[in-house]
This record gives C-alpha cells, structure tokens and sequence, in this order.
C-alpha cells in the first residue's frame, strides 16, 4: 500500500507492475475510451468480472470465495487462505501454514490435551507471529519445518 502525505495513513490501492501484450493493451485502452473510464478502472473491472465467472467447483463462484478470505489483517488472510483454498498457498505460505499446523501450542494443545480441537488460537497466533516468521526463516533451507 502507498503511504500518504498524512503520517500513519495508508491509501486503499496498491501500484502493481506488469507486463502485458501489446494487442491486449490497446483493447484496455478501447473498453477504456468506451466505457469512459481510466485503463486502472478498466483493469479492475476486468478482473471482477472474470472473477465472477470463474468457478471453483460446481457451487463455488471464485469472487464470492475471494470475498470470505480477504482480511485486511495478514495473519487472518493466510488462516483463511489456508482454510478455504489451500491449494492457492504459495510455498512461502505453505511452509508457514505447516509450521503452525505441526505446532500443538497453537491448536490450544496442553501438555497432550486438546483444550479446542481442531481450532486454532488466533489470539495466541497473533501474540507469536513474529517469532514464527522468524523461525519459518531460519528453517527455510531445511526441508522439513
């Protein structure tokens, strides 16, 4: 996200860099001169739009899917990521998704216990995510977590 001009702001768009064929360019430009809009605009509405069409499975519409993943929260996103679409999970988000998975200290696990099985503790997720990125990172050569 951009910062603003305003300390501690942030905007609610990101700057995205790609690279696109020339061809498709000048048809965003086209939709864009005729549906009066920026080629930002026509790109997002794009997007949407080929999200509303894709499907997951027979039931599940890809934009309605997106809708109950996104958080604006990182470590909500990737447990709802996980959860919904794991299959989506890059390796970096996997390898985190295993480490928590494996670690009985945040499914509420005392000592051989299952306090809330199968449920993980955010609250205690949130409180260590920093020392679990940092643990993710030194093992990220190994090839187990």
């Amino acid at each position: 996200t951009k910062t603003s001009k305003r300390t501690g702001e942030t905007s609610t768009t990101v700057s995205v860099g790609i690279r696109i064929d020339p061809k498709i360019k000048f048809a965003l430009d086209i939709i864009g001169r005729l549906q009066k809009r920026s080629l930002t605009a026509v790109i997002e509405w794009a997007i949407l739009n080929a999200m509303e069409r894709e499907y997951l499975d027979e039931k599940t519409i890809l934009a309605e899917e997106i809708d109950r993943i996104w958080s604006t929260d990182e470590i909500n996103r990737l447990v709802n990521l996980a959860e919904r679409m794991p299959q989506a999970l890059t390796y970096d988000e996997l390898r985190v998704w295993e480490t928590i998975k494996i670690s009985p200290y945040f499914w509420g696990v005392k000592e051989g216990v299952s306090l809330y099985p199968h449920r993980l503790n955010v609250p205690r997720l949130r409180e260590n995510w920093e020392e679990l990125m940092e643990h993710v990172d030194e093992n990220k050569s190994s090839s187990y977590v």
